[in-house]
Protein backbone atom coordinates (compact mmCIF):
# COMPACT_ATOMS: atom_id res chain seq x y z
CA UNK A 1 0.00 0.00 0.00
CA UNK A 2 3.07 2.32 0.81
CA UNK A 3 4.41 2.10 -2.27
CA UNK A 4 1.44 2.73 -4.70
CA UNK A 5 1.24 6.18 -2.29
CA UNK A 6 4.52 6.87 -3.47
CA UNK A 7 4.16 5.73 -7.24
CA UNK A 8 0.79 8.26 -6.87
CA UNK A 9 2.73 11.03 -5.21
CA UNK A 10 5.50 10.64 -7.94
CA UNK A 11 3.04 11.24 -10.52
CA UNK A 12 1.56 14.16 -9.12
CA UNK A 13 5.49 16.28 -8.53
CA UNK A 14 6.25 14.71 -12.32
CA UNK A 15 7.96 17.53 -14.07
CA UNK A 16 5.91 17.16 -17.56
CA UNK A 17 3.52 14.60 -18.59
CA UNK A 18 5.41 12.68 -20.60
CA UNK A 19 5.01 9.68 -18.03
CA UNK A 20 1.37 9.82 -18.68
CA UNK A 21 1.56 10.46 -22.61
CA UNK A 22 4.02 6.50 -21.91
CA UNK A 23 1.40 5.22 -19.77
CA UNK A 24 -1.56 5.87 -22.49
CA UNK A 25 0.51 4.43 -25.11
CA UNK A 26 0.69 1.37 -23.25
CA UNK A 27 -3.33 1.74 -22.65
CA UNK A 28 -3.33 2.02 -26.52
CA UNK A 29 -1.05 -1.18 -26.99
CA UNK A 30 -3.16 -2.77 -24.88
CA UNK A 31 -7.04 -1.78 -26.35
CA UNK A 32 -7.43 -1.82 -22.58
CA UNK A 33 -10.57 1.46 -21.99
CA UNK A 34 -10.39 0.34 -18.50
CA UNK A 35 -6.53 1.03 -17.97
CA UNK A 36 -6.96 4.36 -19.86
CA UNK A 37 -9.66 5.57 -17.73
CA UNK A 38 -7.46 4.95 -14.99
CA UNK A 39 -4.75 7.11 -16.47
CA UNK A 40 -7.23 9.63 -17.06
CA UNK A 41 -8.35 9.85 -13.64
CA UNK A 42 -4.41 10.28 -12.38
CA UNK A 43 -4.17 13.24 -14.96
CA UNK A 44 -7.04 14.94 -13.32
CA UNK A 45 -5.71 14.86 -9.80
CA UNK A 46 -2.52 16.30 -11.43
CA UNK A 47 -1.53 20.02 -12.33
CA UNK A 48 -1.68 18.06 -16.07
CA UNK A 49 -5.41 17.96 -16.36
CA UNK A 50 -5.83 20.79 -18.27
CA UNK A 51 -3.02 20.62 -20.49
CA UNK A 52 -3.44 20.15 -24.01
CA UNK A 53 -0.79 17.81 -25.24
CA UNK A 54 -1.78 15.18 -22.98
CA UNK A 55 -5.72 15.95 -23.22
CA UNK A 56 -5.14 15.26 -26.91
CA UNK A 57 -3.73 11.66 -26.32
CA UNK A 58 -6.34 10.99 -24.30
CA UNK A 59 -8.95 11.64 -27.15
CA UNK A 60 -6.68 9.63 -29.17
CA UNK A 61 -6.45 6.55 -27.14
CA UNK A 62 -10.11 7.01 -25.97
CA UNK A 63 -11.30 6.46 -29.94
CA UNK A 64 -8.51 3.70 -30.84
CA UNK A 65 -10.56 2.20 -27.69
CA UNK A 66 -13.83 2.53 -28.91
CA UNK A 67 -14.32 4.60 -26.00
CA UNK A 68 -16.27 7.58 -28.23
CA UNK A 69 -18.38 9.05 -25.20
CA UNK A 70 -15.57 9.23 -22.94
CA UNK A 71 -13.53 10.67 -25.96
CA UNK A 72 -16.08 13.04 -26.75
CA UNK A 73 -16.68 13.91 -22.91
CA UNK A 74 -12.57 15.24 -23.20
CA UNK A 75 -13.34 17.04 -26.22
CA UNK A 76 -16.17 18.71 -24.67
CA UNK A 77 -14.48 19.49 -21.68
CA UNK A 78 -11.13 21.62 -22.82
CA UNK A 79 -11.07 25.18 -22.27
CA UNK A 80 -8.14 25.49 -24.75
CA UNK A 81 -7.92 23.41 -28.03
CA UNK A 82 -5.28 23.16 -31.05
CA UNK A 83 -5.64 21.93 -34.43
CA UNK A 84 -4.43 18.41 -33.29
CA UNK A 85 -7.55 18.53 -30.96
CA UNK A 86 -10.11 19.15 -33.35
CA UNK A 87 -7.84 16.63 -35.80
CA UNK A 88 -8.27 13.85 -33.14
CA UNK A 89 -11.79 14.26 -32.24
CA UNK A 90 -12.81 14.12 -36.32
CA UNK A 91 -10.86 11.03 -36.98
CA UNK A 92 -12.46 9.26 -33.91
CA UNK A 93 -15.84 10.08 -35.14
CA UNK A 94 -15.11 9.08 -38.66
CA UNK A 95 -13.85 5.94 -37.46
CA UNK A 96 -16.93 5.19 -35.70
CA UNK A 97 -19.44 5.99 -38.30
CA UNK A 98 -20.44 8.91 -36.54
CA UNK A 99 -19.98 10.92 -40.01
CA UNK A 100 -22.68 13.63 -39.16
CA UNK A 101 -21.83 14.69 -35.60
CA UNK A 102 -17.59 14.92 -37.62
CA UNK A 103 -19.21 17.35 -40.19
CA UNK A 104 -20.43 19.45 -37.85
CA UNK A 105 -17.21 19.36 -35.71
CA UNK A 106 -15.39 19.92 -38.76
CA UNK A 107 -17.93 22.67 -39.80
CA UNK A 108 -17.34 24.59 -37.07
CA UNK A 109 -13.00 23.84 -36.54
CA UNK A 110 -11.30 27.66 -36.59
CA UNK A 111 -8.82 27.04 -39.10
CA UNK A 112 -9.37 23.27 -40.93
CA UNK A 113 -5.68 22.05 -42.18
CA UNK A 114 -4.55 19.36 -44.49
CA UNK A 115 -5.16 16.35 -41.60
CA UNK A 116 -8.71 17.88 -41.19
CA UNK A 117 -9.40 17.40 -44.87
CA UNK A 118 -7.86 14.05 -44.69
CA UNK A 119 -9.82 12.73 -42.55
CA UNK A 120 -13.38 13.99 -43.97
CA UNK A 121 -12.51 12.39 -47.65
CA UNK A 122 -11.07 9.41 -46.21
CA UNK A 123 -13.75 8.77 -43.40
CA UNK A 124 -16.85 9.53 -45.73
CA UNK A 125 -15.52 7.18 -48.20
CA UNK A 126 -14.99 3.97 -46.00
CA UNK A 127 -18.74 4.35 -45.09
CA UNK A 128 -19.24 4.50 -48.30
CA UNK A 129 -20.75 8.09 -48.49
CA UNK A 130 -19.00 8.44 -51.76
CA UNK A 131 -20.96 11.48 -52.72
CA UNK A 132 -19.92 13.62 -49.82
CA UNK A 133 -16.57 12.27 -49.31
CA UNK A 134 -16.03 13.75 -53.21
CA UNK A 135 -17.60 17.01 -52.71
CA UNK A 136 -15.08 17.12 -49.74
CA UNK A 137 -12.23 16.58 -51.95
CA UNK A 138 -13.39 19.03 -54.63
CA UNK A 139 -14.14 21.51 -52.08
CA UNK A 140 -10.16 20.50 -50.52
CA UNK A 141 -9.37 21.33 -54.00
CA UNK A 142 -10.39 24.95 -54.48
CA UNK A 143 -9.16 25.86 -51.15
CA UNK A 144 -5.46 24.62 -52.62
CA UNK A 145 -4.45 22.43 -50.61
CA UNK A 146 -2.17 19.54 -51.64
CA UNK A 147 -3.88 16.63 -52.81
CA UNK A 148 -1.59 13.97 -51.99
CA UNK A 149 -1.56 9.75 -52.88
CA UNK A 150 -4.16 8.60 -50.18
CA UNK A 151 -6.69 11.51 -51.57
CA UNK A 152 -6.45 10.49 -54.98
CA UNK A 153 -7.02 7.08 -53.82
CA UNK A 154 -10.17 7.83 -51.53
CA UNK A 155 -11.34 9.77 -54.65
CA UNK A 156 -10.84 7.30 -57.12
CA UNK A 157 -12.83 4.33 -54.55
CA UNK A 158 -15.73 6.88 -54.08
CA UNK A 159 -15.86 7.36 -58.17
CA UNK A 160 -17.52 3.46 -58.53
CA UNK A 161 -19.87 4.26 -55.29
CA UNK A 162 -20.94 7.44 -56.98
CA UNK A 163 -21.62 5.13 -60.47
CA UNK A 164 -20.60 7.99 -62.17
CA UNK A 165 -17.67 6.89 -64.93
CA UNK A 166 -17.15 10.85 -65.91
CA UNK A 167 -16.19 11.73 -62.08
CA UNK A 168 -13.16 8.77 -62.39
CA UNK A 169 -12.22 10.53 -65.77
CA UNK A 170 -11.50 14.05 -64.22
CA UNK A 171 -10.21 12.10 -61.01
CA UNK A 172 -7.68 10.09 -63.56
CA UNK A 173 -6.97 13.50 -65.07
CA UNK A 174 -5.92 15.32 -62.21
CA UNK A 175 -3.71 12.16 -61.27
CA UNK A 176 -1.90 12.15 -64.53
CA UNK A 177 -0.99 15.75 -64.11
CA UNK A 178 0.29 15.71 -60.50
CA UNK A 179 3.68 13.95 -59.09
CA UNK A 180 2.00 10.58 -58.72
CA UNK A 181 1.26 9.96 -62.16
CA UNK A 182 3.82 6.73 -61.93
CA UNK A 183 3.25 6.43 -58.52
CA UNK A 184 2.56 2.53 -57.84
CA UNK A 185 0.31 2.74 -55.45
CA UNK A 186 -1.94 5.36 -58.06
CA UNK A 187 -1.66 2.97 -61.01
CA UNK A 188 -3.73 0.16 -58.64
CA UNK A 189 -5.76 2.44 -57.43
CA UNK A 190 -7.06 3.38 -60.90
CA UNK A 191 -7.05 -0.72 -61.54
CA UNK A 192 -9.31 -0.97 -58.98
CA UNK A 193 -11.89 2.12 -59.74
CA UNK A 194 -11.93 1.03 -63.75
CA UNK A 195 -13.06 -2.19 -63.00
CA UNK A 196 -15.53 -1.46 -60.22
CA UNK A 197 -16.80 0.72 -63.36
CA UNK A 198 -16.61 -2.35 -65.23
CA UNK A 199 -14.40 -1.00 -67.74
CA UNK A 200 -11.61 -3.39 -68.05
CA UNK A 201 -10.45 -2.47 -70.94
CA UNK A 202 -9.34 0.78 -69.43
CA UNK A 203 -7.98 -1.43 -66.35
CA UNK A 204 -5.67 -3.17 -68.88
CA UNK A 205 -4.51 -0.01 -70.62
CA UNK A 206 -3.33 1.26 -66.60
CA UNK A 207 -1.91 -1.87 -66.06
CA UNK A 208 0.39 -2.14 -69.60
CA UNK A 209 1.23 1.46 -69.18
CA UNK A 210 2.99 1.15 -65.80
CA UNK A 211 6.72 1.73 -65.77
CA UNK A 212 6.98 -0.09 -62.27
CA UNK A 213 4.42 -3.28 -61.11
CA UNK A 214 4.57 -4.70 -57.70
CA UNK A 215 2.58 -7.13 -55.96
CA UNK A 216 -0.40 -5.00 -55.09
CA UNK A 217 -1.08 -4.12 -58.87
CA UNK A 218 -0.74 -7.67 -60.10
CA UNK A 219 -3.19 -8.42 -57.23
CA UNK A 220 -5.94 -5.81 -58.45
CA UNK A 221 -5.79 -7.03 -62.29
CA UNK A 222 -6.44 -10.78 -60.87
CA UNK A 223 -9.02 -9.29 -58.77
CA UNK A 224 -10.67 -7.27 -61.16
CA UNK A 225 -10.76 -9.83 -63.56
CA UNK A 226 -12.38 -12.64 -61.63
CA UNK A 227 -14.64 -9.78 -60.12
CA UNK A 228 -16.17 -8.69 -63.39
CA UNK A 229 -16.73 -12.75 -64.45
CA UNK A 230 -13.53 -13.12 -66.85
CA UNK A 231 -12.46 -16.12 -64.64
CA UNK A 232 -9.72 -17.55 -67.48
CA UNK A 233 -8.20 -13.91 -67.76
CA UNK A 234 -7.92 -13.64 -64.60
CA UNK A 235 -5.97 -17.03 -64.36
CA UNK A 236 -3.79 -16.14 -67.56
CA UNK A 237 -2.67 -12.76 -65.49
CA UNK A 238 -2.17 -15.00 -62.26
CA UNK A 239 0.43 -17.21 -64.47
CA UNK A 240 1.86 -14.03 -65.65
CA UNK A 241 2.29 -12.86 -62.18
CA UNK A 242 3.74 -16.04 -61.47
CA UNK A 243 6.29 -16.16 -64.57
CA UNK A 244 7.62 -12.68 -63.20
CA UNK A 245 8.96 -14.02 -60.32
CA UNK A 246 6.33 -12.64 -57.64
CA UNK A 247 5.41 -14.22 -55.25
CA UNK A 248 1.51 -14.94 -54.75
CA UNK A 249 -0.07 -13.55 -50.95
CA UNK A 250 -3.21 -14.49 -49.41
CA UNK A 251 -4.76 -11.93 -51.40
CA UNK A 252 -3.78 -13.60 -55.10
CA UNK A 253 -5.25 -16.66 -53.41
CA UNK A 254 -8.61 -15.51 -52.93
CA UNK A 255 -8.66 -14.47 -56.34
CA UNK A 256 -7.75 -17.45 -58.21
CA UNK A 257 -9.34 -20.04 -56.12
CA UNK A 258 -12.60 -17.94 -56.56
CA UNK A 259 -11.90 -17.97 -60.37
CA UNK A 260 -10.92 -21.88 -60.35
CA UNK A 261 -14.52 -22.33 -58.64
CA UNK A 262 -16.19 -20.51 -61.86
CA UNK A 263 -14.80 -22.72 -64.22
CA UNK A 264 -15.45 -25.68 -61.95
CA UNK A 265 -11.86 -26.40 -62.10
CA UNK A 266 -11.30 -26.99 -58.22
CA UNK A 267 -8.52 -29.71 -58.74
CA UNK A 268 -6.25 -26.74 -60.68
CA UNK A 269 -7.56 -24.49 -57.52
CA UNK A 270 -6.02 -26.85 -55.07
CA UNK A 271 -2.86 -27.38 -56.84
CA UNK A 272 -2.07 -23.68 -57.24
CA UNK A 273 -2.86 -23.25 -53.70
CA UNK A 274 -0.71 -26.24 -52.42
CA UNK A 275 2.05 -24.83 -54.98
CA UNK A 276 2.21 -21.55 -53.19
CA UNK A 277 2.11 -22.94 -49.81
CA UNK A 278 5.14 -25.03 -50.91
CA UNK A 279 7.17 -22.03 -52.74
CA UNK A 280 6.34 -19.84 -49.79
CA UNK A 281 8.17 -22.28 -47.50
CA UNK A 282 5.87 -22.74 -44.68
CA UNK A 283 5.54 -18.47 -44.72
CA UNK A 284 1.76 -18.99 -44.29
CA UNK A 285 1.52 -21.57 -41.54
CA UNK A 286 3.78 -18.48 -39.76
CA UNK A 287 0.95 -16.09 -40.11
CA UNK A 288 -1.91 -18.34 -39.47
CA UNK A 289 -4.64 -15.66 -39.48
CA UNK A 290 -4.07 -14.51 -42.97
CA UNK A 291 -4.19 -18.10 -43.86
CA UNK A 292 -7.30 -18.15 -43.00
CA UNK A 293 -8.14 -15.72 -45.99
CA UNK A 294 -6.94 -18.46 -48.89
CA UNK A 295 -8.62 -21.59 -46.73
CA UNK A 296 -11.45 -20.02 -46.74
CA UNK A 297 -11.57 -18.99 -49.79
CA UNK A 298 -11.22 -23.10 -50.87
CA UNK A 299 -14.02 -23.69 -48.50
CA UNK A 300 -16.15 -21.13 -50.50
CA UNK A 301 -15.02 -22.30 -53.82
CA UNK A 302 -15.78 -25.90 -53.15
CA UNK A 303 -19.29 -24.77 -51.98
CA UNK A 304 -20.42 -22.73 -54.85
CA UNK A 305 -19.11 -25.83 -57.29
CA UNK A 306 -21.96 -27.72 -55.21
CA UNK A 307 -18.76 -29.61 -54.05
CA UNK A 308 -20.55 -29.64 -50.50
CA UNK A 309 -18.51 -32.89 -48.97
CA UNK A 310 -15.12 -31.19 -50.13
CA UNK A 311 -16.13 -28.00 -48.87
CA UNK A 312 -17.31 -29.52 -45.15
CA UNK A 313 -13.65 -31.31 -45.56
CA UNK A 314 -11.49 -28.48 -46.20
CA UNK A 315 -13.72 -26.23 -43.29
CA UNK A 316 -12.85 -29.11 -40.47
CA UNK A 317 -9.23 -28.78 -41.51
CA UNK A 318 -8.53 -25.38 -41.20
CA UNK A 319 -6.15 -24.99 -38.23
CA UNK A 320 -7.77 -21.41 -37.40
CA UNK A 321 -11.20 -20.36 -38.63
CA UNK A 322 -13.15 -16.73 -38.15
CA UNK A 323 -16.62 -15.58 -38.80
CA UNK A 324 -15.98 -15.12 -42.69
CA UNK A 325 -14.80 -19.14 -42.62
CA UNK A 326 -18.29 -19.89 -40.86
CA UNK A 327 -20.28 -17.53 -43.13
CA UNK A 328 -18.41 -18.74 -46.29
CA UNK A 329 -20.04 -22.40 -45.42
CA UNK A 330 -23.28 -21.44 -44.30
CA UNK A 331 -24.20 -18.91 -46.69
CA UNK A 332 -22.90 -20.72 -49.70
CA UNK A 333 -24.19 -24.37 -48.57
CA UNK A 334 -27.51 -21.97 -48.13
CA UNK A 335 -28.08 -19.81 -50.86
CA UNK A 336 -25.71 -21.40 -53.82
CA UNK A 337 -26.51 -25.10 -53.41
CA UNK A 338 -29.95 -25.35 -51.62
CA UNK A 339 -28.38 -28.02 -49.11
CA UNK A 340 -30.89 -26.51 -45.93
CA UNK A 341 -29.96 -29.49 -43.74
CA UNK A 342 -26.16 -29.46 -43.87
CA UNK A 343 -26.22 -25.44 -43.84
CA UNK A 344 -28.42 -25.36 -40.51
CA UNK A 345 -26.33 -27.95 -38.45
CA UNK A 346 -23.42 -25.57 -39.48
CA UNK A 347 -25.09 -22.69 -38.07
CA UNK A 348 -26.49 -24.13 -35.15
CA UNK A 349 -22.96 -25.58 -34.40
CA UNK A 350 -21.72 -21.92 -34.61
CA UNK A 351 -24.58 -20.84 -32.61
CA UNK A 352 -23.21 -23.33 -29.78
CA UNK A 353 -19.54 -22.15 -30.09
CA UNK A 354 -20.75 -17.98 -29.72
CA UNK A 355 -23.29 -19.17 -26.85
CA UNK A 356 -19.89 -20.79 -24.86
CA UNK A 357 -17.20 -18.23 -26.43
CA UNK A 358 -15.49 -20.91 -27.75
CA UNK A 359 -13.50 -18.32 -29.69
CA UNK A 360 -13.84 -14.53 -29.23
CA UNK A 361 -13.47 -14.35 -33.16
CA UNK A 362 -16.64 -16.70 -33.88
CA UNK A 363 -19.80 -14.57 -32.87
CA UNK A 364 -22.50 -14.72 -35.71
CA UNK A 365 -22.67 -11.18 -37.62
CA UNK A 366 -24.93 -9.57 -40.05
CA UNK A 367 -23.60 -11.45 -43.08
CA UNK A 368 -24.01 -15.08 -41.16
CA UNK A 369 -28.23 -13.40 -40.58
CA UNK A 370 -28.11 -12.51 -44.12
CA UNK A 371 -27.54 -15.83 -45.77
CA UNK A 372 -29.67 -17.89 -43.42
CA UNK A 373 -32.64 -15.80 -43.74
CA UNK A 374 -31.77 -15.95 -47.77
CA UNK A 375 -32.05 -19.59 -47.31
CA UNK A 376 -35.11 -19.44 -45.41
CA UNK A 377 -36.77 -17.28 -48.25
CA UNK A 378 -35.84 -19.55 -50.26
CA UNK A 379 -37.56 -22.64 -49.23
CA UNK A 380 -40.20 -21.11 -47.92
CA UNK A 381 -39.62 -21.59 -44.27
CA UNK A 382 -41.31 -18.77 -42.67
CA UNK A 383 -41.94 -19.70 -38.76
CA UNK A 384 -37.75 -20.22 -38.75
CA UNK A 385 -37.53 -16.51 -40.56
CA UNK A 386 -39.37 -14.85 -37.63
CA UNK A 387 -37.55 -16.52 -34.78
CA UNK A 388 -34.24 -16.02 -36.56
CA UNK A 389 -34.74 -12.48 -36.58
CA UNK A 390 -36.04 -12.14 -33.06
CA UNK A 391 -32.91 -14.03 -31.72
CA UNK A 392 -30.92 -11.36 -33.64
CA UNK A 393 -31.82 -8.59 -31.86
CA UNK A 394 -32.75 -10.71 -28.22
CA UNK A 395 -29.54 -13.20 -28.20
CA UNK A 396 -26.87 -11.71 -30.67
CA UNK A 397 -27.23 -7.94 -29.54
CA UNK A 398 -27.34 -6.99 -33.99
CA UNK A 399 -29.35 -4.27 -35.76
CA UNK A 400 -31.36 -5.67 -38.84
CA UNK A 401 -29.97 -3.74 -41.50
CA UNK A 402 -31.52 -3.30 -45.13
CA UNK A 403 -30.88 -6.47 -46.10
CA UNK A 404 -32.74 -8.63 -43.58
CA UNK A 405 -35.51 -6.83 -44.14
CA UNK A 406 -35.24 -7.50 -47.54
CA UNK A 407 -35.02 -10.87 -47.39
CA UNK A 408 -38.08 -11.07 -44.46
CA UNK A 409 -39.96 -9.51 -46.22
CA UNK A 410 -39.73 -11.70 -49.49
CA UNK A 411 -40.44 -14.38 -47.23
CA UNK A 412 -43.29 -13.10 -45.53
CA UNK A 413 -44.93 -11.76 -49.18
CA UNK A 414 -43.95 -15.19 -51.02
CA UNK A 415 -46.08 -17.13 -48.06
CA UNK A 416 -48.97 -14.49 -48.66
CA UNK A 417 -48.55 -12.67 -45.04
CA UNK A 418 -49.04 -9.75 -47.23
CA UNK A 419 -50.20 -7.65 -44.42
CA UNK A 420 -47.29 -8.78 -41.93
CA UNK A 421 -44.69 -7.57 -44.68
CA UNK A 422 -46.32 -3.97 -45.08
CA UNK A 423 -46.35 -4.07 -41.55
CA UNK A 424 -42.54 -4.72 -41.13
CA UNK A 425 -41.52 -2.16 -44.10
CA UNK A 426 -43.28 0.65 -41.89
CA UNK A 427 -40.88 -0.67 -39.04
CA UNK A 428 -38.02 -0.04 -40.94
CA UNK A 429 -35.56 2.68 -39.68
CA UNK A 430 -34.54 3.59 -43.25
CA UNK A 431 -35.97 3.84 -46.30
CA UNK A 432 -37.11 1.04 -47.92
CA UNK A 433 -35.55 0.84 -51.50
CA UNK A 434 -36.04 -0.54 -54.68
CA UNK A 435 -35.88 -4.37 -53.54
CA UNK A 436 -38.06 -4.22 -50.45
CA UNK A 437 -41.03 -2.79 -52.51
CA UNK A 438 -40.63 -4.59 -55.56
CA UNK A 439 -40.68 -7.60 -53.45
CA UNK A 440 -44.07 -6.91 -52.08
CA UNK A 441 -45.44 -5.89 -55.24
CA UNK A 442 -44.00 -9.27 -57.04
CA UNK A 443 -45.53 -11.23 -54.25
CA UNK A 444 -48.82 -9.30 -54.52
CA UNK A 445 -48.77 -10.08 -58.05
CA UNK A 446 -48.78 -13.91 -56.91
CA UNK A 447 -51.68 -13.52 -54.73
CA UNK A 448 -53.90 -11.16 -56.43
CA UNK A 449 -53.60 -8.30 -54.02
CA UNK A 450 -54.04 -5.71 -55.94
CA UNK A 451 -54.30 -2.48 -53.77
CA UNK A 452 -51.47 -2.90 -51.51
CA UNK A 453 -49.84 -3.78 -55.05
CA UNK A 454 -50.81 -0.31 -56.30
CA UNK A 455 -49.50 0.83 -53.32
CA UNK A 456 -46.05 -0.93 -53.20
CA UNK A 457 -45.91 0.33 -57.24
CA UNK A 458 -46.55 3.80 -56.61
CA UNK A 459 -43.71 3.52 -53.80
CA UNK A 460 -41.29 2.31 -56.66
CA UNK A 461 -42.29 5.07 -59.47
CA UNK A 462 -41.60 7.47 -56.61
CA UNK A 463 -37.93 5.80 -56.37
CA UNK A 464 -37.87 5.90 -60.21
CA UNK A 465 -40.16 7.09 -61.98
CA UNK A 466 -39.46 6.14 -65.17
CA UNK A 467 -38.80 2.30 -64.52
CA UNK A 468 -41.45 0.17 -66.65
CA UNK A 469 -41.80 -2.79 -64.34
CA UNK A 470 -44.13 -1.38 -61.86
CA UNK A 471 -46.22 -0.27 -64.79
CA UNK A 472 -46.47 -3.84 -66.29
CA UNK A 473 -46.98 -5.95 -63.20
CA UNK A 474 -49.58 -3.60 -62.15
CA UNK A 475 -51.24 -3.77 -65.57
CA UNK A 476 -50.96 -7.37 -65.39
CA UNK A 477 -52.84 -7.62 -62.42
CA UNK A 478 -55.36 -5.27 -63.30
CA UNK A 479 -55.99 -7.95 -66.73
CA UNK A 480 -56.00 -11.08 -64.22
CA UNK A 481 -59.24 -9.65 -62.81
CA UNK A 482 -60.50 -8.14 -66.17
CA UNK A 483 -60.37 -4.72 -64.99
CA UNK A 484 -59.57 -3.39 -68.50
CA UNK A 485 -60.38 0.00 -67.97
CA UNK A 486 -57.49 0.54 -65.37
CA UNK A 487 -55.26 -1.70 -67.92
CA UNK A 488 -56.32 1.71 -70.54
CA UNK A 489 -55.33 4.14 -67.79
CA UNK A 490 -52.01 2.53 -66.86
CA UNK A 491 -50.73 2.20 -70.66
CA UNK A 492 -51.77 6.01 -70.83
CA UNK A 493 -49.65 7.23 -67.88
CA UNK A 494 -46.94 5.42 -69.35
CA UNK A 495 -47.06 7.28 -72.87
CA UNK A 496 -47.72 10.65 -70.77
CA UNK A 497 -44.29 9.52 -68.32
CA UNK A 498 -42.48 8.38 -71.48
CA UNK A 499 -42.07 5.34 -70.12
CA UNK A 500 -40.87 2.61 -72.71
CA UNK A 501 -41.81 -1.04 -71.89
Amino acid sequence: MATRHGLVRDLLCLPDSSPFAKLLDSCLRSRSARETRRVHARILNSHFSKEIFIQNRLIDVYGKCDCLDDARKVFDRMPQRNTFTWNSNITVLTKSGFLGEAARIFGSMPDPDQCSWNSMVSGFSQHDRFEESYEYFVKMHKENFFLNEYLFGSALSACPGLMDFDIGIQVYAMVSKSRYSTDVFMGSALIDMYSKCGSMACSQDVFSGMIERNLVTWNSLVTCYEQNGLASESLEVFVRMMNSGLEPDEVTLASVVSACASLCALKEGLQIHARVLAKRDGFFYRRPVRNVVSETSMVSGYARATSIKAARFMFWKMKQRNVVSWNALIGDMYMKCGSIEDGSRVFKNMMERDCVSWNAMIKLDHVTMIGVLCACSHVGLVEEGRLYVSSMTKNHSLILEKDHYSYMVDLLGQAGCLNEARNLIKTMPMNPDVVVWGSLLADCKVHGEIEMGKHAAEKLLEIKPRNSGPYVLLSNMYAEVGRWGDVVRMRKVMRQQGVIK
